[in-house]
């Protein structure tokens, strides 16, 4: 497994990512020892902590002899993926790379190969970026949420629709918890500002989206479904064998839609031109990949569809 290398500034000297190494099982004083050469501090705990955020997978044992056994040992591949990720952590401008971008690059390798991660360390992968999903400082989930008014918003919408929108969504945002009543109400509104008239249904404005129209309560109900995944997820309440389940429908959907790509950028115009240009990155990559995989979880568990239910109930209660 090679990590491609990438263009950034490295405090440690020029690190060539896909060098050509022959790596071989180590222990945890073995990746001590690996991220010591590259002029990384590390210590045991931090290799143990390391496995229990799903960034290694748990060391297996190895006897020797009748009557004891070595140190538990990584496989070459686990030692490997450990120097790529020091290595990457080490090239970030930002001084030291989040751990949750670690964990993002972990799924990603989980994503396309079936050789490198395995399931039970994806798992706490999983949890693990989870724990770590919404987590954001004050000024950045106004930021998210006035983005999302603004890009909704109907010109028509007045100041009390867009402030009654906002302040649902930075609700949402704080607590990690979609209210579908109440942001149905208010998006509905935020979208379609006019008032119907009595015994007629009321006109709604489709948004516009990378694969053509859909109703705000669409996307709402994605919102939701992928705020319950991610609730699943952060308990470990999904099982191995569903993960690879939706694994092996995630993947030639997402090969279907790379191949769609080029095609797309070049059709698409603003916004939707800029979301199907792939990032340039192996971290851009991890992170839309990741995300795309959530989605695919929600519905593979029937979370949005669910979602949709109580949306469309919510949005038939607003036209009576």
């Amino acid at each position: 497994m090679q990590l491609p290398e990438l263009e950034s500034r490295c405090k440690f000297g020029a690190v060539k990512g896909n060098r050509t190494t022959t790596w071989v099982e180590g222990t945890s004083a073995d990746l001590v020892a690996d991220a010591v050469a590259l002029g990384v501090k590390a210590s045991p705990r931090m290799v143990i902590s390391w496995v229990e955020d799903g960034l290694l997978a748990s060391p297996e044992p190895r006897k020797t002899s009748a009557h004891g056994s070595d140190p538990r040992v990584f496989p070459p591949e686990q030692r490997e993926l450990f120097t790529r990720l020091l290595e990457a952590r080490e090239r970030s401008p930002l001084g030291r790379i989040p751990q949750r971008s670690l964990v993002r690059v972990v799924l990603y390798l989980w994503l396309i190969d079936d050789s490198i991660v395995l399931t039970s360390q994806a798992r706490r992968a999983w949890r693990t970026h989870a724990r770590a999903a919404g987590q954001a400082t004050a000024v950045r989930r106004g930021e998210n949420v006035r983005a999302i008014v603004e890009q909704l918003a109907h010109p028509s919408a007045t100041l009390k629709q867009r402030r009654a929108a906002l302040l649902v969504l930075e609700e949402g945002e704080r607590t990690g918890r979609i209210d579908i009543a109440r942001l149905t109400a208010v998006l509905t509104e935020l979208t379609s500002p006019w008032i119907g008239h009595p015994g007629k249904p009321r006109i709604e404005r489709a948004l516009p989206g990378p694969f053509g129209p859909v109703p705000v309560q669409h996307r709402i109900a994605v919102w939701k479904g992928r705020e319950q995944a991610i609730r699943l997820l952060r308990h470990e309440e999904i099982d191995e064998t569903e993960l690879d389940r939706v694994r092996a429908v995630f993947r030639p959907e997402w090969a279907d839609y790379q191949a769609r790509r080029p095609a797309m950028a070049t059709m698409g115009a603003g916004e939707f031109a800029a979301y199907s240009t792939e990032p340039d990155t192996i971290e851009g990559r991890a992170i839309e990949v990741v995300d795309a995989f959530v989605g695919t979880l929600a519905g593979e568990l029937g979370l949005i569809e669910a979602a949709s239910h109580a949306a469309e109930t919510a949005r038939l209660k607003l036209a009576r």
